[in-house]
C-alpha cells in the first residue's frame, strides 16, 4: 500500500526510536505496546488531536509526500498543509487550561484510606476528592486496573501482580501493599529485616496445600508472593522453607505446588524466562532436601556415549533454507546468509566438509536483532545503534554490531 508508516529505509530506526523511549518492549520477535503509550493515546484523545494517534491519518501524509515526489501535488500546496495541521495541534495544546484531560474515567467503590473520601480516576492518578490522598496510575511501567486498586484499598495489598519494569529494563512481579499512611508500596516478599521483627502469620481459615517437606511439623499456605511454611514466619521461627508464587514469570499455580509438596516435583511448566537470555526455557521445581530448585527434561543425545562406535551417533539434524530469502552474503565466504532458529548463519554451515563458521545470535546480550539489522550488518558492516544491550553487570547500554576481521561480529560503542 502507498499509505504504509515510513520507508523501509526509515521504518527500522522509527521502532527502535520508539523502543528507546519506551512506547514499546520488544518480547522475542514480537513489540509490546507500554503504559507509557496508552497514555500518550489517552493524552492526544483528550486533546482531540487525532492524527497523532490514527495510523491512516499518518498513512495519508506519506501518501501525499509520494504524490509529491511524482509531481502529482504542488510542494507549496502540501507545506501548506503541514503548516496548518502544526499551527492547529501547538494552538490547541497551548489553549488547553484543565487539570486534566477529559475521558471516561471511573469512581470508585472503597473509600480513600485516608479520609473515607469518594475516590475518582483521572487522566493520570486515582485521587481522593476529599483530601489530598492520591496513587499513580502507572508504577514502574504498569498501568493499574480499577478492580486491582479496589482490591489494594479495601484488603490492603494486591498481587502478585506481573508487568513492572525495573529501571534496568528487566521485568519483574510483586504484591502492592497499602501502608499505615495509605501510601502504596511494593512487598517481594524477602524482607528479611521485616521478617524478624513481625509477628507471626495468621493462616486461621486458609486452605493448607499439604506438610512442610524440610521441617514434617508444618504445613504450607500462600502468603502474599510466595508459598511459605507456617512456622517460618515471625521473629521465633522454626523452619526456612519458602518458595515464590512467581519465579522468573512463571505463575506458580496452588495445584502445582500441591503436587510438589506430594509428590516432590511439578508437571513441566513452560513459561520460565531467563535473565541472562530473555528466552523462555521449560522446567519442573522439584524440593531437593534442602530447597525448591529445576529439574530440566531430559534431552536427546547429540553424540554417543563413551565406548561407542563413532557411527552410532545420531547426526545433527541439518537445516533446510529452501524457499527462505537470503540476508546478504556471507563475509567470511560469500555464501548466502540465512535465519535459522537461534541465530543467522552461512548456508554453507550445513555442508559435510570445509563447513564455513560464520554464525551471529537472533538476541545479543538481551539485545533481539532482527533480520533489518542483519540486511544492514551484512550491506554495509554495520547495524543501526541498537539500545538494550545489558552488559554482565546488569547495564542497559547502546552500541552498533559491526564486521571486524574474518567476518567476526563486534560491538562499535558510539562517542561520548
Amino acid at each position: 500500500s502507498e499509505r504504509g508508516l515510513g520507508t523501509p529505509a526509515t521504518r527500522a530506526a522509527i521502532i527502535e526510536g520508539l523502543i528507546y523511549e519506551q512506547y514499546v518492549h520488544r518480547n522475542q520477535r514480537e513489540l509490546v505496546p507500554s503504559a507509557k503509550a496508552f497514555t500518550l493515546i489517552a493524552l492526544l484523545n483528550g486533546l482531540s488531536i487525532p492524527e497523532l494517534t490514527k495510523p491512516e491519518l499518518t498513512g495519508d501524509w506519506e501518501f501525499k509526500l509520494r504524490q509529491m515526489q511524482r509531481g502529482q501535488l504542488a510542494r507549496d500546496q502540501f507545506m501548506a498543509e503541514i503548516r496548518a495541521l502544526t499551527e492547529r495541534i501547538v494552538g490547541q495544546t497551548k489553549a488547553y487550561e484543565h487539570d486534566t484531560i477529559p475521558g471516561d474515567f471511573g469512581k470508585l467503590q472503597t473509600p480513600c484510606p485516608k479520609c473515607g473520601g469518594e475516590v475518582h480516576e483521572n487522566y493520570k492518578k486515582f485521587q481522593c476528592q476529599k483530601c489530598d490522598w492520591n496513587m499513580w496510575k502507572t508504577i514502574l511501567g504498569r498501568a493499574f486496573e480499577i478492580e486491582e486498586v479496589e482490591t489494594l484499598l479495601r484488603e490492603k495489598q494486591v498481587g502478585p501482580l506481573q508487568g513492572f519494569r525495573s529501571k534496568q529494563g528487566f521485568p519483574f512481579a510483586a504484591v502492592m501493599k497499602l501502608s499505615p499512611e495509605g501510601e502504596a508500596k511494593f512487598d517481594f516478599g524477602n524482607d528479611q529485616k521485616d521478617e524478624e521483627n513481625a509477628a507471626p502469620v495468621d493462616f486461621t481459615g486458609k486452605e493448607p496445600l499439604g506438610q512442610c517437606p524440610k521441617c514434617k511439623d508444618g504445613r504450607v499456605f500462600e502468603n502474599g508472593m510466595n508459598y511459605v511454611c507456617e512456622r517460618a514466619t515471625g521473629a521465633d521461627r522454626k523452619c526456612d522453607f519458602k518458595t515464590g508464587a512467581i519465579i522468573l514469570q512463571q505463575p506458580i499455580e496452588k495445584a502445582q505446588i500441591v503436587k510438589l509438596l506430594a509428590e516432590g516435583k511439578t508437571d513441566l511448566l513452560k513459561g520460565f524466562v531467563s535473565k541472562k537470555t530473555g528466552r523462555k526455557f521449560e522446567a519442573f521445581l522439584k524440593f531437593d532436601g534442602n530447597k525448591v530448585s529445576f529439574e530440566f527434561a531430559p534431552r536427546e543425545k547429540k553424540f554417543p556415549a563413551k565406548g561407542a562406535k563413532k557411527g552410532d551417533a545420531t547426526p545433527a539434524v541439518k537445516l533446510d533454507f529452501t524457499g527462505q530469502e537470503p540476508l546478504g552474503k556471507c563475509p567470511k565466504c560469500k555464501g548466502n546468509v540465512f535465519e535459522g532458529p537461534e541465530s543467522y548463519l552461512c548456508e554453507r554451515s550445513q555442508l559435510d566438509a570445509k563447513k564455513c563458521t560464520f554464525k551471529t545470535g537472533k538476541v545479543v546480550l538481551q539485545q533481539p536483532v532482527d533480520r533489518e539489522q542483519v540486511k544492514k550488518l551484512l550491506a554495509k558492516g554495520k547495524t543501526d545503534l541498537l539500545t538494550q544491550f545489558i552488559s554482565k553487570a546488569g547495564k542497559p547500554f547502546p552500541a552498533h554490531l559491526k564486521l571486524a576481521e574474518r567476518g567476526k561480529v563486534e560491538f562499535e560503542f558510539p562517542e561520548r
